[in-house]
């Protein structure tokens, strides 16, 4: 095999890397948007029971009722809420409960995020290595 043969073979090795790579970064990516939208949301969740908590039970709220549309309701019961563990699955807790668990997932998705995040970077780092790389064998042709 000649020199020539083996330079395409290692330019379409670390071609097939860098794609790869790049499906990876892309895919990490997202996982770091979906978790982001994911703590804002738990955000949200955490500061509007504070508020309903700290009203006593004198607030009135939006409830949305689907295509946009609210109905105004007054909170009847401000010591309970009712909380989704998964699978369909749902339970009663206390506020502060309710509020405490909020924190506690807000607190597993920022590791999970930087953990992400972590990974996101080592990739794009060896991206750019690869693009040297391929940059380099290409000009020796």
């Amino acid at each position: 095999m000649s020199n020539n043969e083996t330079q395409k073979e290692d330019i379409n090795a670390l071609v097939l890397e860098l794609s790869n790579l790049q499906s990876y970064a892309e895919a990490l990516r997202q996982q770091i948007e979906l978790s982001s939208t994911a703590i804002m949301e738990l955000t949200i969740s955490k500061s509007s029971l504070e508020e309903i908590k700290r009203r006593g039970g004198n607030a009135e709220v939006l409830v949305p009722i689907g295509a946009g549309n609210f109905i105004r309701a007054s909170i009847k019961d401000v010591n309970s809420v009712i909380v989704n563990i998964g699978a369909n699955v749902s339970i009663e807790k206390g506020i502060d409960v309710a509020i405490s668990d909020i924190e506690e997932k807000i607190k597993k998705v920022q590791s999970q995020m930087e953990n992400l995040r972590s990974q996101y970077i080592q990739v794009v780092s060896r991206i750019e290595e690869l693009q040297v790389k391929i940059n380099e064998l290409s000009e020796k042709k």
